[in-house]
Formats: structure tokens, sequence, C-alpha cells
């Protein structure tokens, strides 16, 4: 079989997609991912497999077209709480070649001018943090994917329990035109706030910001 192509889009913006990627998809015969990876590429008229819900059904798609070159579009960086671990463990290692990408946690820290070498990345997409406050505390920086309400209220809790030396920041939407960076002052204003999928949530020792 083709190698099968993993590669990372970055945050979501065009403008962060590697020249790597970009090659990699103009030689593809078969373009995997959700629709606004896809669409990130709107002159490729190859095959394309859109990703929604369970991935069973899409990993035997894939399986069938074995004989073609086959691109997978995973956002963000390929190494990071990705879809590319799926790929792999089905196809294996040697079957694939990733090409990483820009991660939103990058950008995120970026946008505050902070390094991230020692940060604590947590994921709460489809899942709840099994993480103390004990542990959490440790840690100047403590990194949320977001995702969803409940992801929300359990940063909220953490941020009670944390106490006054922590701040809550949310990175929402970066590098599209909806970005916003926000600063919250208490888990109560934390707990009542509206988030997008799209959301990386930081506790951070208040004195990173001064």
């Amino acid at each position: 079989m083709n190698k099968i192509v993993i590669a990372g889009c970055g945050p979501g913006h065009e403008d962060y997609v590697s020249v790597m990627t970009q090659k990699a998809v103009t030689q593809a015969e078969v373009l995997v991912g959700a629709q606004p990876l896809l669409d990130l590429f709107p002159q490729m008229r190859c095959q394309q497999i859109v990703v929604r819900g369970l991935m069973a059904g899409i990993l035997e798609q894939m399986e069938a077209s074995a004989d073609k070159k086959i691109c997978v579009l995973v956002s963000g960086d390929t190494g990071l709480f990705s879809l590319a671990r799926l790929v792999v463990n089905r196809f294996g290692r040697e079957n694939c070649q990733l090409i990483p990408g820009i991660s939103s946690v990058q950008v995120a820290f970026a946008r505050l001018a902070l390094d991230w070498s020692d940060a604590l990345l947590i994921s709460a997409h489809g899942r709840v943090p099994q993480v103390n406050t004990a542990e959490l505390a440790h840690y100047d920086k403590i990194t949320l994917l977001a995702g969803d309400d409940s992801a929300v209220c359990w940063a909220a809790d953490r941020l009670t329990e944390l106490g006054t030396d922590y701040v809550a920041v949310s990175c929402e939407n970066l590098t599209l035109t909806t970005e916003i960076i926000r600063e919250f002052a208490d888990a109560e204003s934390l707990r009542q706030s509206s988030l997008p999928a799209r959301t990386i949530l930081l506790l951070l020792k208040k004195e990173l910001l001064l």
C-alpha cells in the first residue's frame, strides 16, 4: 500500500497551513478530513471522505482505497491530541507519514508572549479530565483544550480550588476573524461564559501576566 500521509493543518486559518502540507494535499488522490479542513483546499477535485461522527466507517473507507495516495487532514499538530493516533494504530507506523502542523496551543501562548515548555496540557474533548487540584497546583501554566460547557465548569471548579493566585484566560477561534482573548477575574464569571468549541482555556499564575 502507499504510505498514508497525515498532515497537520494548523489552528484554522489558511495562512497557518505549511508548505509541506499544501504539497501533500496537491499529490493526494483521496483527501480525508472534517469539512472545515477540506474547505481549506477548494481547488482540490479528488475523492474526498468527510470525517464526521464515529471513525470506524472512515477507516474502512480508507482501507478500501489503500491502493491510492491518501492524505488525512487533521487540525493543529499531528502529535497533540490528534486523530492521527487512530490512523496510525489502524494502519501501522511503517505505513504512515506524519507532517506536523502549528497547534492552537502554540498560538495561544504566542498571543500572550509566554513560553509553553513547562505548561501542563489537558484535553477535555469528549472526556472529563482526571486531574485533581493538588496535581494542578504544581504548575504555573495549565492548558485545557476545552470543547463544551462541561469543560468550562470543570475549569471554573479548579480555578476556585486553586485560589486567588490564578486567573483564567480564554483564547477563542484563534487565527480566525472571530478570534478573541478574554481574561476572567473569578470562577463565577468563567462559569457563566459561553465559549466556542475552538477554545484554548488557560489557568495561569497571575504574576505571569504582570
